[in-house]
């Protein structure tokens, strides 16, 4: 055979290497299951009838693959771990949020506390965390001014932060611009000190009126179990309203400005553990039970976890 002639023998032979081993990459990375057996066997069988140069190509070839392949399955199971461990970890909630899910079976109450941060809000938040507990503190904006530091504890502490106006006025009785500084001069002070986002207003005294809705453009949130600590300021007291009035949903209004509140919640927090309550933040409460909180809106309890379940049924 000329020499000339063996040079295309030899270059038309390497273009059918690299086609066939092409093939072979492209069935071997995408293909699946039995058929992709049978094919590849087909064209090994075929190939067995080529000189052995050829066979030694393809053997390069399948090295190069399997590489690829356990290269590919390292990739995957590197992808899918990643995935695992995203949904491990709990879903955002509302700013200011502790961002735990909760069961919406279970008996939920939120505490709440007004008029802080104060003194004595840390003890309160070790009452909280050493109990497994959260609660939802409306701080106002004197206060913050004082103590921002606590802010951020209250958070850290998987607690959440809501607004209670710059100086505690009363909005139903004040201009709108007046309206507006309370509200948003004291959320920026709190998104300041650390409190992420649109927070949850309650309004002084629980007072609104349809100037109040327009205005605010904030879920606002009062209660429907007063404890009345802010009258009696006294601990047994404290604890004898709470517990005469709370049920599944509610929210109670607590203030974590007075020492005797500290120990009605020494009392407390435990006792609704031992009733099957878990103690969660407002916004927890209402997105566990599937209630939208809407913007100049005023709220003052959710569903119990029956009322849910009939919810769900009837839909």
């Amino acid at each position: 055979m000329r020499k000339t002639d063996r040079k295309k023998l030899l270059w038309g032979i390497s273009i059918s290497i690299a086609a066939v081993a092409a093939v072979i990459a492209v069935i071997s990375l995408h293909a699946r299951g039995e058929r992709f057996g049978e094919i590849r066997s087909g064209i090994e069988e075929a190939l067995d009838t080529l000189p052995k140069e050829y066979k030694d190509v393809l053997a390069a070839d399948h090295e190069l693959l399997e590489a690829a392949e356990a290269a590919e399955k390292s990739k995957d199971n590197a992808v899918a771990e990643s995935v695992d461990e995203a949904e491990k970890e709990p879903a955002g909630r509302l700013a200011g949020g502790a961002g735990v899910p909760v069961d919406p079976t279970q008996k939920l109450v939120a505490l709440t506390f007004d008029d802080g941060p104060s003194m004595y809000t840390e003890e309160i938040l070790d009452l909280l965390t050493s109990n497994d507990s959260r609660a939802t503190f409306f701080m106002v904006g004197y206060n913050i001014e004082k103590h921002p530091e606590r802010v951020k504890m209250v958070l850290d502490a998987g607690c959440e932060v809501g607004n209670h106006t710059s100086g505690h006025k009363d909005l139903s009785d004040i201009s709108r611009s007046a309206i507006e500084s309370e509200v948003y001069d004291n959320e920026r002070l709190l998104n300041e000190a650390g409190a992420e986002g649109e927070l949850l207003l309650r309004p002084p005294y629980g007072l609104t009126n349809d100037t109040v809705k327009e205005v605010v453009k904030r879920p606002m949130i009062n209660w429907s179990v007063d404890s009345r600590d802010w009258k009696t300021k006294d601990a047994a007291s404290t604890v004898a309203e709470v517990k005469k009035n709370v049920r599944d949903g509610r929210v109670v209004l607590m203030h974590d400005i007075y020492k005797s509140t500290v120990e009605a919640v020494k009392e407390l927090i435990p006792w609704l553990k031992e009733q099957g309550y878990r103690l969660v933040t407002v916004s927890e409460l209402y997105e566990a039970r599937g209630e939208e909180l809407k913007d100049g809106h005023v709220y003052r309890y959710t569903y119990s976890a029956a009322e849910y379940a009939d919810n769900i049924k009837n839909r």
